[in-house]
């Protein structure tokens, strides 16, 4: 039963963000917010401007999920070389009562030290998570523990603070790897002068 309410989280967002890999259509989703990094510091989106975003959210307990959507975003990184500096990792999570400043400084180490780890007041991450129509789920564990069950896509944001393209979960980082190098080459371009494009 509890696999089937994960594979509707997933599913759902999925589906309905299947069709719009490459250019997201969807101005209503997105959009800047204000959490606490994993220095213990003020963070905002608006920070990055210029830079492609790549944002994740989930949890430091996920056991197959998370892991995996960070192993792919560091091989995105990895795999844009010097490039990778006009990239950045943002990791939102979904159980601040667990994943404080610290822990998700531990934790994202084991995957790139360039990520950035978010967390904040419950309320404050519903509305980042509700912003980004992300959904997520508590469930008691009999241990006395808890999950998360939680949908799982990427946001990629361009340099403008824009919501550019939603990455279903399970698609390889190569793809993610391609939206991202179309956003650069095109940056580079519109920064060229006339002059410059026609040598």
């Amino acid at each position: 039963m509890r696999m089937t309410r994960l594979a509707l989280l997933i599913m759902l967002p999925l589906l309905s963000s299947l069709f719009t890999t490459s250019q997201a259509s969807t101005s209503s989703i997105g959009g800047d917010f204000t959490l606490i990094n994993h220095e213990g510091e003020t963070f905002s989106l608006q920070q990055l401007r210029g830079k492609v975003v790549l944002l994740f959210f989930g949890y430091t307990y996920c056991p197959d999920i998370c892991p995996t959507e960070l192993a792919g975003v560091s091989r995105v990184l990895d795999g844009l070389g010097t490039d990778a500096d006009r990239v950045q990792g943002l990791f939102v999570s979904l159980d601040p009562e667990r994943d404080t400043p610290r822990v998700l400084k531990d934790y994202l180490s084991y995957f790139n030290r360039q990520l950035i780890g978010l967390t904040g007041s419950q309320d404050a991450i519903r509305q980042v998570s509700s912003r980004y129509r992300v959904r997520y789920q508590k469930h008691s564990l009999p241990n006395g523990s808890y999950s998360l069950d939680h949908s799982a896509n990427l946001f990629i944001i361009d340099q403008h603070g824009q919501l550019f393209s939603v990455v279903p979960y399970g698609l390889p980082p190569e793809h993610a790897q391609r939206v991202v190098r179309s956003l650069l080459d095109n940056n580079m371009q519109s920064v060229q002068s006339p002059k410059d494009a026609n040598r």
